[in-house]
């Protein structure tokens, strides 16, 4: 018997006005385009339909009044269909290019292309979230608040405007690393070994070397992996913003689950499970600890979904929905549960979070998607909003 074999499968030709339209761009362009396209495109449909654009003109602050919201959709909705398609797009961006500079899209555009920003040389490019590092700054400024001789260098508080890049600039000499490195396991560093400004004198490059050989040092001491990182790369570490990121997260990470342990909160023994004593449990490291707990907290709210990892397991914001209900139910709600929209719940997950007052809590976007978490020489991640009040919520079971 003869047996026919099915074509491979193919994507459809895009239209030949499609073609002709991308031709009027150089690669590089198009390639901006097309990501930029895509972060408005929410859901990945193919086109931005006004809710997407309502949603992104709020987060970039630009939402001012609902005829700003009209404005845009009738610039880029060409067809008045109330979707924006990827020829309708280009065509507002050929334009914007090459005459209307002045258009309400384009600052939309501009400002929107900051929210992910590209850097590299040569075929080597490395992307990171400007929000990721807004997140950083906030939760290094919240964890440093107090120290003094940070505030009289200007390194505290680090700038959180966008387009600064503050935490990048501030780590250049070494000194608000060494000072992160001691939040994140106490006294690692003899800060007296520390190379520090007197009066206006700023440090010499010497000097600041010597800080970052120290900084790197501990940093690898205490279980940080430093891969591609160097002193010069952290002194110009607006050039290297993805390997600065990459740096502070493990610095980050290690600090909060430094935290979690027995001797700080002896109640974890109710994590204990059959068969086990107490040295099983000593001998889990803290992020399986931080999991069992909040395994415990979704047992006990009567859920059945388990986490196995602070990544794709709680993308969907669900589990994060009912722990913060089961440990603080006086004030947070579940209400997030009955949202479809993972942003919108997620966004709701994170009110909940800062109604617990436990310190700071940040987030990024990429936790939606499930991304890991950014390492040395990685490019992407994110900052996985772990709420944090105790082990077993406000003080008590």
């Amino acid at each position: 018997q003869n047996i026919r074999t099915a074509a491979p499968l193919r994507p459809p030709p895009r239209p030949a006005h499609t073609l002709a339209m991308e031709s009027k761009f150089k690669p590089k362009d198009l390639a901006e385009f097309r990501k930029v396209f895509k972060s408005f495109d929410a859901d990945s449909s193919g086109t931005i339909d006004r809710k997407e654009m309502s949603s992104a003109l709020t987060k970039l602050k630009m939402y001012d009044y609902l005829g700003k919201l009209d404005e845009v959709m009738r610039e880029v909705d060409l067809n008045h269909d109330g979707q924006i398609s990827w020829d309708e797009f280009l065509t507002v961006m050929f334009g914007c290019k090459f005459g209307n500079r002045k258009s309400n899209f384009n600052k939309v555009y501009e400002k929107q292309k900051q929210t992910v920003v590209k850097v590299g040389k040569g075929a080597t490019v490395h992307s990171f979230a400007v929000e990721e590092m807004l997140a950083f700054s906030e939760h290094i400024n919240h964890c440093l608040k107090d120290d003094k001789d940070l505030a009289k260098w200007g390194l505290i508080p680090i700038p959180t405007d966008e387009k600064a890049m503050g935490l990048c600039t501030n780590v250049r000499d070494g000194l608000l690393l060494a000072k992160f490195i001691n939040v994140a396991v106490p006294d690692t560093i003899d800060e007296r070994a520390l190379n520090r400004p007197k009066g206006k004198k700023t440090l010499s490059l010497f000097q600041v070397n010597e800080n970052m050989n120290l900084v790197i040092n501990s940093a690898k001491g205490i279980g940080i992996k430093v891969v591609n990182i160097g002193a010069g790369e952290l002194i110009d570490g607006t050039a290297h913003p993805h390997l600065v990121l990459g740096l502070v997260w493990q610095l980050v990470k290690l600090q909060l689950l430094n935290s979690i342990n027995l001797k700080s909160h002896p109640e974890l023994v109710r994590l204990l499970e059959e068969g086990e004593d107490l040295e099983d449990l000593l001998r889990l490291p803290p992020e399986q600890l931080l999991l069992r707990w909040f395994n415990y907290h979704l047992k006990n709210a009567g859920s059945e979904r388990r986490v196995h990892n602070f990544s794709g397991d709680v993308k969907d914001s669900e589990c994060y929905t009912v722990l913060l209900h089961q440990i603080a139910p006086g004030r947070c709600d579940n209400k997030a549960l009955g949202i479809s929209d993972n942003k919108k719940r997620a966004a709701m997950v994170l009110n909940n979070a800062k109604k617990t007052r436990r310190g700071s809590i940040h987030h990024s976007p990429r936790h939606l998607q499930g991304q890991p978490a950014p390492q040395p020489g990685v490019h992407g991640g994110h900052l996985q909003p772990v709420p944090w009040t105790g082990p077993y919520g406000g003080g008590g079971a």
